[in-house]
């Protein structure tokens, strides 16, 4: 197992760190590789909802393709959140062929038809990229931006991805856009969707209406609360279960081959009686009716009835003589 820890300040509370609570393998999948061989650091979209989850990724990676755990490195949600989900020591599946080469950033959401990423999602991005390409030595070949590629943009790569307008918002990956933020404030609608979309990914579920709405009117940015929920208590025990799940899949697993040998030991008891059953059967057709004995007829009756009838046959011919 290969793990290679992470520390990126310039995120804050936005880096969250899933490799041992994300369904599948981490840190071995789908091979173990040098960081010398990374070339690039490669951003993809999942062309799909931007509700999404790193899990549901996860599991469609795993469930649908087949695969050992998520194929990307890093996955960035809508509110900015940048989740560790698969060891850069492994290739993960993100490029077909150049696996070993790259790292792979997927941002949540499908960025064709004039959609583009959130100013979070891009200011995010740009923060992890800057990380790697000034401040991370072990990563020899990563020294430009002009090591930030496109999925489409690598030899021999059939796709779209990560989107029409790439290149237009490829330079707010390169430049920063934290100033956006201030220029461009969210309206009431837009906070509280993006409320909603951390509910669903840093906790898992929707949000409670209590919640959600002393959250929409206080004073707090994206940003704090999401480290509100990344801290809390409900965040942390989702995080001690993932981690107790493989030791709860594994007695799982051991009762399963327990009920599966008691099912066995049924079964031959079942056609071991049904043998049974056949070989008397058998025995009984074969052998012989047995002898019965019929009781004697008792024969003194008949004797003293057979007497008397001679005695009147006897009787009328005395007196005739």
């Amino acid at each position: 197992m290969s793990k290679t820890d992470l520390q990126i300040p310039s995120l804050g509370n936005k880096f969250i760190d899933l490799r041992d609570s994300i369904t599948g393998d981490s840190y071995n999948w789908s091979w173990v590789r040098d960081l010398t061989q990374v070339n690039y650091l490669v951003i993809h979209h999942t062309a799909a909802s931007d509700t999404q989850t790193p899990q549901d990724i996860a599991n469609y990676h795993i469930n649908t393709n087949g695969w050992g755990g998520i194929g990307y490195h890093f996955v960035i949600a809508k509110a900015g959140a940048v989740y560790y989900a698969g060891d850069i020591s492994t290739a993960r599946a993100n490029v077909a062929n150049l696996n070993e080469q790259v790292i792979g950033i997927c941002l949540i959401g499908n960025f064709t038809s004039g959609r583009v990423p959130t100013v979070e999602q891009l200011d995010s991005a740009h923060k992890l990229c800057e990380f790697f390409i000034n401040e991370y030595p072990n990563l020899p070949n990563i020294t430009s931006w002009d090591k930030v590629r496109g999925h489409k943009e690598l030899p021999n790569q059939s796709t779209t991805c990560p989107g029409d307008n790439w290149p237009e918002w490829r330079i707010q990956i390169v430049e920063g856009i934290s100033s956006l933020s201030e220029t461009f404030p969210l309206s009431s609608s837009e906070r509280k969707d993006r409320i909603v979309q951390t509910y669903k990914t840093v906790l898992g579920r929707e949000p409670d209406l209590g919640g959600l709405e002393a959250y929409v009117k206080s004073a707090l940015s994206i940003d704090q609360i999401l480290q509100s929920m990344v801290n809390s208590k409900e965040h942390q025990n989702l995080i001690n279960m993932a981690k107790r799940t493989p030791d709860l899949e594994i007695q799982a697993s051991g009762l399963q081959t327990s009920l599966a040998f008691v099912n066995q030991q049924v079964i031959l008891l079942r056609e071991a009686l049904q043998e049974r059953e056949q070989e008397i059967n058998q025995l009984k057709m074969v052998a012989p009716a047995p002898n019965r004995t019929e009781p004697k007829e008792d024969q003194t009756l008949t004797i003293i009835q057979t007497l008397v009838n001679l005695y009147k046959f006897l009787i009328p011919l005395s007196k005739e003589s």
